[in-house]
């Protein structure tokens, strides 16, 4: 597992959230626990080409990522307060999946990684990321103390992971198709900084919830 740094910083997730199951149990946040449990094991199952078709596991990277676009999209959408703006949100998020049918069926196919779809896909979580910001500095009712709020550490978490995957998969279509294999060390670099950034954040969040925040 030390190999692999993100399967680290995965794991570790997913134990503190397990650990602190009292705490969460009654919140949005004990979702994560099957959620990081799935994960973990597609991380693993890749690792050790469990799912490999033909050489290759893009397919299930495909499902892998619109399922973690379902999950957070629709997690962070419940943090925005404005009614108006969190229609909009699921407007979008419901436009992106039909996006990425599309983009199976007729465009980039199932068997190859379809970049249009995950540059969508993250780009509507950074949207998300930002109108949460936003909100938290304009529109909070009382003084808070933001570094003890678990969605603010979830949030700052996604923004630059999905910051740094949106400028990997930017670029990751030319790279490739032009037989520049420098993207696959790029892609080693970036995904375990991203992850360093991601489930640390994580981590720190499910630790803020308290069973007093609960009740």
């Amino acid at each position: 597992m030390f190999d692999y740094p993100y399967l680290f910083f995965e794991v570790i997730a997913f134990l503190v959230a397990v650990f602190q199951y009292n705490k969460i149990k009654h919140t949005p946040y004990v979702y994560f626990i099957p959620y990081l449990f799935f994960i973990v094991a597609y991380e693993i199952g890749t690792l050790y080409n469990c799912c490999s078709i033909a050489h290759s596991n893009l397919w299930i990277s495909n499902i892998t990522m619109t399922i973690s676009f379902l999950f957070y999209s629709v997690f962070l959408s419940n943090l925005i307060k404005s009614p108006k703006t969190k229609k909009w949100i699921k407007r979008l998020i419901v436009l992106s999946i039909f996006c990425s049918v599309l983009n199976t069926l007729f465009v980039q196919g199932f068997w190859k990684l379809d970049t249009i779809t995950i540059l969508l896909q993250f780009g509507i979580i950074i949207l998300i990321n930002c109108i949460y910001f936003y909100e938290l500095m304009n529109f909070s009712q009382k003084q808070l103390v933001i570094i003890k709020l678990p969605e603010f550490w979830l949030n700052t978490g996604l923004l630059f992971f999905c910051l740094a995957k949106f400028l990997f998969f930017s670029a990751f279509a030319y790279m490739a198709y032009h037989n520049n294999y420098a993207y696959r060390f790029l892609f080693d670099v970036i995904a375990n900084l991203a992850c360093a950034i991601l489930y640390p954040c994580l981590t720190v969040s499910f630790l803020c919830i308290s069973k007093t925040n609960n009740q």
